[in-house]
């Protein structure tokens, strides 16, 4: 397993669309999808798409776990969604605090679903089908946009929510973070 780079915004990687995975038998597809876990966990991440790491394929790995940048989030166990695909979205919104590796330190408000569907492949080609809310809905909103080449800057709709995080008080009091 290995640290990958994490290419940042204005590398033109990010911005496109992803390919799906077809060989579901292939080593080096269970090799890329350990690296990314150790990535994700290593830079204290609770998501990350493949096109993060300049692979055009339909890969996101998540989980949450106790770390600082993410104190009062819920607990999501590993999760593995490959050529993920959301099935149905609730009307219902949520407004909350993203943040995202290939912007570092930069925060701001988006806008989301409050709930989704999704059906996806795990990493033994099985097909997964799950309905989720809140944080872990937020977090599959966020990284599926990566796999269309947007990235949640693109998605907000007060740039005076969007800032350093230090720089932004609004985000300081704010309590709880809401995404990755």
């Amino acid at each position: 397993m290995a640290i990958l780079e994490i290419i940042k915004m204005g590398d033109p990687k990010l911005r496109i669309k992803s390919l799906p995975v077809t060989d579901f038998s292939a080593e080096a597809l269970r090799n890329r999808v350990l690296d990314m876990v150790e990535t994700m966990r290593f830079y204290q991440g609770v998501g990350l798409a493949a096109p993060q790491i300049g692979l055009s394929q339909q890969i996101i790995v998540l989980e949450v776990t106790q770390n600082k940048r993410y104190p009062q989030a819920e607990n999501i166990e590993l999760d593995v969604l490959i050529n993920p695909k959301i099935t149905h979205s609730s009307e219902q919104t949520e407004l909350g605090w993203e943040g995202c590796l290939s912007l570092p330190g930069l925060r701001g408000q988006v806008v989301r679903s409050s709930t989704i569907g999704y059906e996806a492949f795990n990493l033994e080609g099985e097909l997964l089908t799950k309905t989720v809310s809140g944080f872990h809905a937020r977090i599959i909103q966020h990284e599926m946009d990566h796999l269309n080449g947007i990235l949640y800057s693109e998605r907000l709709n007060d740039m005076t929510h969007f800032g350093f995080e230090e720089s932004l008080p609004a985000f300081q009091s704010a309590g709880d973070i809401q995404s990755q």
